[in-house]
């Protein structure tokens, strides 16, 4: 079995947004993404801001959006 580390399922997530070798899924992406960025995965506090700006697989909203955006800033 494959340990879900924050890149593995930042991975998983990029595979459900754009369809790699899955179904495409915007709303499971949306959750790998937040799994990864709750683990601190800065590539992945950055995509769950994308997905709230865009409504990816979330309901749209600038201001969540601007917060992650932010948070991957502050991380580098």
């Amino acid at each position: 079995m494959i340990q879900e580390t924050s890149s593995v399922l930042h991975h998983y997530g990029r595979n459900y947004q754009y369809g790699i070798g899955v179904e495409k899924d915007e709303k499971k992406a949306f959750e790998h993404y937040m799994k990864s960025a709750k683990m601190e995965y800065i590539a992945a506090i950055n995509d769950v801001g994308y997905c709230y700006e865009n409504g990816i697989g979330v309901e749209k909203d600038e201001n969540k959006a601007f917060i992650y955006y932010q948070k991957s800033a502050d991380m580098g």
